[in-house]
């Protein structure tokens, strides 16, 4: 964000405008839900909008060196156009854009502003100037307002230090209950026939209590949120004891993984009353590095070895520089953005690495991870496998659809895709089960899609090629095809586009699925 501030402050009146009426979505329909941020350098016009249902556009931020705690950091330039378009594009499709308040370091004064009734409706009143319609000209210096459809709130976390920079009680979950209710109540008066949408993202355990610990009952939180995004990502990192998965989809073995994961968060949400209709599950369009004091490759192989303290520099993207709101140091992320993955690293597809890497496949947590040898880095990310589990059960457990970060880190929109599995209802693609092999230690791999559920983490497939087709499977009528597999038809090997079944590849077709590689 450019480095100027912009308290938003505004009558708290709703008024008519001419702007356009967004296409309404069916209520109960799956949700889609993508981040998308001034940063990430992806156009809002260049957007594929048919593939979300919904859009937070991040942040508006709390902090400390605001000049008063209630105010939003927002640019009125920076981030104003970019809303201005992402709303427009949206009415245009049908797909709501909600504004996101807070974040990791944007979370600094909200267990202030909660605590406290006069904040609370000087921040309220600030907060409804993204959802109120703008009354004045473009060339306003203060818009009254941006024309979007509900706001997020991303509160790191309530009763839990988050950023170093955060302001925390043991009081900030009760506090944060009166806020929203007052925050639900302010929206509905203002907005009586056009409900504007109030969610959050939360972490993979409730809110926590006096105590220090998760709140057994927050099914009274649900009566003012629209749905909650679990962010199911983040669990090991360079912050943890031993190298291990970003986001699993199972909780890895005690004594060896820490005890969050996909599954694990939509049950704590749902033993805590929150109905699973309001519930939404985080997915990582990313990946985190360690550095490792030992080489991955070597027996047994196993997914949690020791590693160093410091975190590498991550994809080509990443950097050291101090954050603006709050300095927690000259530190990189680790962080390796799907699209840096398959342009770094696994340049020969999904699931098949450069000289120097190695992928495996871990069965007890369904995740793949990466070891380079060169600088003993490990990386634990999200492919199109590992989503398909996650969104497969996602559809089973019931709950109200998968959220995404962020929206820039897809490539050639392998990951969004798989996430449109959520909407199927028929002849859903499916993960292919395979034998586990024996774990060995080569550089160019390929490693298995699995559902069998061990304790250890399986090694890489080898093939021995004969030609361009040398262990690629001939294509099958009754076979799901995820993303990019590859297959043998009528002397050709053909790689699929998008998720399909039934469709014969042809190689007159350009257009098709099935994209033609060349004669065996």
């Amino acid at each position: 964000m450019r480095i100027s501030l912009l308290a938003l402050a505004a009558t708290a009146i709703a008024v008519a405008s001419a702007a356009p009426a967004p296409v309404k979505r069916a209520a109960k329909s799956n949700v889609v839900l993508g981040y998308w941020v001034p940063w990430g350098d992806v156009p809002v016009a260049s957007l594929d909008m048919t593939k979300y249902t919904h859009i937070n556009y991040g942040f508006g931020v709390t902090a400390k060196r605001n000049a008063l705690a209630t105010d939003i950091f927002f640019d009125r330039y920076y981030d104003g156009n970019n809303i201005k378009a992402l709303v427009k594009r949206g009415n245009e499709y049908g797909v709501p854009i909600l504004m996101s308040i807070g974040g990791w370091t944007g979370s600094q004064t909200l267990s202030t502003i909660a605590a406290d009734a006069g904040l609370r409706k000087t921040f309220i009143n600030n907060a409804l100037v993204f959802v109120r319609n703008n009354t004045l000209p473009d060339y306003a210096d203060t818009p009254d307002g941006w024309n979007m459809h509900g706001i997020d709130l991303d509160w790191e976390y309530p009763g839990r230090p988050g950023a170093i920079c955060n302001t925390v009680s043991p009081n900030d979950s009760a506090n944060y209950l009166v806020l929203l209710r007052e925050l639900r109540a302010q929206l509905d008066l203002e907005f009586p026939n056009d409900r504007k949408l109030l969610t959050a993202a939360v972490r993979v355990q409730p809110f926590d209590g006096t105590d220090g610990k998760p709140l057994a009952d927050v099914s009274a939180f649900a009566t003012y949120f629209d749905w909650v995004s679990i962010m199911a990502y983040d669990i090991m990192g360079s912050w943890s004891a031993t190298t291990g998965p970003n986001a699993p989809f199972n909780n890895g073995p005690v004594g060896k993984a820490d005890q969050y994961s996909f599954t694990q968060g939509i049950n704590a949400w749902k033993d805590g009353g929150f109905p699973l209709s309001k519930i939404v599950v985080g997915t990582a369009f990313y990946g985190r590095s360690v550095t490792t004091t030992v080489n991955m490759n070597t027996q047994p192989v196993s997914m949690y070895v020791n590693k160093t303290n410091v975190t590498p520099k991550g994809g080509p993207a990443d950097r050291n520089d101090i954050n603006f709101f709050c300095n927690e140091g000259s530190v990189y992320s680790g962080m390796w953005k799907w699209k840096e993955i398959r342009g770094s690293i696994l340049t020969g597809g999904v699931t098949t690495p450069t000289t120097g890497w190695t992928r495996y496949w871990d069965d007890a947590t369904q995740t793949p991870w990466l070891y380079g040898t060169g600088a003993n880095t490990f990386i634990s990310y999200d492919d199109p496998q590992s989503l398909t589990i996650k969104v497969n059960y996602a559809k089973t457990a019931g709950v109200r659809g998968v959220m995404l970060w962020d929206m820039s880190y897809d490539y050639n929109n392998e990951l969004i895709n798989v996430l449109q599995n959520i909407h199927c209802t028929s002849n859903c693609p499916v993960v292919t089960t395979v034998p586990t092999p024996t774990a060995t230690a080569t550089t160019t791999t390929k490693a298995p899609i699995t559902t069998t559920t061990t304790t250890t983490s399986s090694g890489p497939v080898t093939t021995t090629p004969s030609g361009i087709c040398g262990g690629v499977a001939a294509w099958n009528s009754a076979t799901a095809y995820a993303t990019t597999t590859k297959v043998t038809y009528a002397g050709h090997l053909f790689t699929n586009s998008w998720w399909t079944q039934n469709e014969t590849p042809d190689a007159s077709n350009t257009w098709g699925v099935w994209k033609d590689g060349g004669a065996c």
